[in-house]
């Protein structure tokens, strides 16, 4: 059953098309379990554009949710779930479901504008784990909140400035464009991100707030985030090596969850692309890889460009950053976009010592500091916040600025 203090203020209407009977009658018996939902219609035949009646008994249901099996014909299965994308755009979700579970066939039914892929036999947990989803998105709806933006930091390698780029990125949007901005630390132990902004205790880090995820509204996040100085809220990653025991499924609830409350949210990652960072990224707007100018983190970043375009992930919305960068140094920015077939967004410039006082004193650089460091970070600001959305590059020469860098 799903149980969640948010109820939405109507139970989600679902509607299967070309369900077998098996399934349909499994499915129905799991459904009646949920308080949060209800059961339509089976529609009996795909849709599409040339098929007017049908689609407008789909328009008179207004599902929420749409199970589409793709075992009876999955190039029709397909055509089906990218009318319903088109005609309802975001506000219906669809759920293909099917016998086989090859993962080119999953990507070809995501890529058509499924949102999940549920295999036969239709299991009850991952029933229960895709409505759960699918309730806390009905609940952005109703409440008529605007949905907050989710940038993910990833580094090449270990020891490429991640955590260093998330604290200032985050510290930086909390100073110079105010309104909600949250950090997380996904490390799953161990991260330096409470460290770096002089942190020196804090109750509950970021999975336990994912292991709540049933109790989730603003009041229990507000109870778990530690208030920083800045203005920057933080969640913390666990302080001991005791492991994490929560699920991709659970880390991508709670951060659209997170995306009705915060106008920001920066993720600081570990290396690797495991469960836990895929989650982040699939619900993130940007993907940052940070990588530094040496040949081992060129060769990380030209392989995980190629494991996320894999994954079907926009690649307009992952975007290159070079940390401690040099224009005098031995690999130039055009040598590295030579050798990944991209561009890179953003350069950091190598204010080495600048940086490691702030890192050992706890006290980030902060938006009126006259550095190039701090000037490359109020471009980047602006530019998320209502700029012109330009690459960012450091200018080369020196100049006066003011507090707010303008």
């Amino acid at each position: 059953m799903i149980s969640n203090n948010h109820q939405p203020v109507n139970p989600l209407r679902v509607i299967s098309v070309c369900l077998d009977e098996g399934s349909l009658a499994g499915f129905q018996r799991e459904l009646r379990l949920m308080a949060d939902a209800e059961f339509l219609v089976n529609v009996t035949q795909y849709l599409g554009a040339a098929d007017g009646i049908g689609m407008q008994r789909m328009k008179d249901y207004y599902p929420d949710i749409v199970l589409l099996d793709f075992d009876q014909d999955r190039v029709r299965a397909a055509a089906t779930a990218e009318y319903l994308e088109a005609v309802f755009k975001d506000r219906v979700v669809i759920f293909a479901v099917s016998s086989k579970s090859e993962p080119d066939l999953i990507i070809s039914a995501m890529r058509s504008g499924c949102s999940e892929y549920l295999v036969k036999p239709l299991a009850k947990e991952r029933i229960t784990q895709a409505f759960e989803k699918a309730v806390i998105r009905k609940q952005e709806r109703e409440r008529g909140k605007q949905r907050g933006k989710i940038i993910t930091m990833l580094g090449a390698k270990g020891g490429s400035g991640v955590t260093t780029i998330a604290v200032h990125l985050s510290t930086f949007l909390a100073k110079l464009r105010g309104g909600r901005i949250l950090l997380i630390d996904q490390h799953p132990d161990l991260g330096d991100i409470a460290l770096y902004l002089g942190i020196d205790k804090h109750l509950y880090h970021f999975y336990e707030l994912v292991s709540n995820i049933q109790r989730l509204d603003d009041k229990l996040v507000q109870g778990f985030v530690v208030h920083h100085s800045s203005g920057l809220d933080v969640l913390a990653s666990p302080d001991a090596i005791t492991g994490v025991n929560v699920s991709g499924t659970d880390v991508e609830s709670t951060l659209e969850f997170l995306k009705t409350i915060y106008d920001y949210i920066v993720i600081d990652c570990a290396p690797g692309l495991n469960g836990l960072n895929l989650a982040a990224v699939q619900r993130s707007d940007e993907v940052w890889l940070v990588a530094t100018p040496d040949v081992p983190s060129v060769r990380n970043l030209s392989r995980y460009l190629e494991h996320l375009n894999r994954f079907s992930y926009p690649a307009d919305s992952v975007r290159v950053l070079i940390n401690r960068y040099s224009k005098r140094g031995e690999i130039t920015r055009e040598h590295m976009e030579k050798v990944l077939r991209k561009s890179v967004y953003m350069t950091v410039p190598n204010c080495y010592a600048e940086v490691m006082d702030a890192v050992n004193t706890g006290t980030p650089v902060v938006p009126g500091t006259r550095s190039e460091f701090a000037a490359a970070f109020r471009q980047w600001t602006d530019s998320l916040s209502g700029g012109n959305g330009a690459a960012v590059s450091v200018p080369v020469e020196k100049r006066r600025w003011t507090m707010l860098g303008l």
